[in-house]
């Protein structure tokens, strides 16, 4: 009788005990569940934060009068517009503006004057988009990230322009260069975000896809 009265006290602590197990278990979970909730929104929030503080960012460039209208027609059309040759090769010039206030207005107006650029601009394009990438790669994601208007096609056009470029000064050995490219833009954003470096993978896949 007293093994019996044992063996069921056993059972039932047995039992309570994963009971309990199981509660804490769940517990565990939701809360888990929650944080990475709560995290997702924060990020997400911040994005959108960003991406307004881009905007206006913009706006203002729009409207401030010492920008020369050239430049907010290409911005607005998205392809570069006919000009003589030192106003289209200004272009190249204001991509690497010290102005911090009109730096993604200008980053924009050069992105989008790769649709349609050829000859003589098409080279001034290639240089320019190797020495940025290279020199602002950090800039360059976060732009890709959140900033309006910049496309999957945008990024496309820049791994062309880069490659055409690789293809002009590291001509035979255009797979090498495209290896010590990766390696150096990895390098450039290795203290940034991990969402920095899905922007510059898709960068270099666009470029891998691009080779013979």
């Amino acid at each position: 009788m007293r093994l019996e009265t044992l063996w069921i006290f056993g059972l039932v602590f047995l039992l309570f005990s994963c009971g309990h197990q199981s509660d804490q278990e769940r517990k565990s979970h939701t809360e888990s569940v929650s944080e990475n909730d709560d995290f997702n929104t924060t990020t997400k929030n911040l994005n959108q934060q960003t991406s307004a503080s881009y905007q206006e960012e913009l706006n203002k460039a729009l409207a401030d009068t010492s920008v020369a209208d050239y430049y907010k027609v290409i911005y607005r059309q998205e392809k570069l517009i006919s000009a003589d040759d030192n106003k289209i090769l200004s272009i190249t010039k204001q991509l690497f503006t010290e102005d911090p206030d009109k730096d993604l207005f200008y980053f924009i107006v050069f992105t989008k004057s790769m649709n349609g650029s050829d000859g003589f601009y098409s080279e001034a394009v290639g240089l320019s988009s190797f020495e940025y990438i290279t020199t602002k790669t950090e800039r360059f994601a976060q732009y890709f990230l959140y900033a309006p208007k910049l496309t999957d096609k945008d990024l496309e056009n820049w791994a062309q322009y880069v490659f055409g470029e690789i293809q002009i000064s590291r001509e035979n050995e255009e797979k090498q260069a495209v290896k010590e490219l990766e390696s150096q833009l990895y390098d450039n954003i290795k203290e940034a975000g991990k969402e920095y470096r899905v922007i510059i993978e898709k960068f270099i896949d666009k470029i891998k896809s691009t080779m013979p």
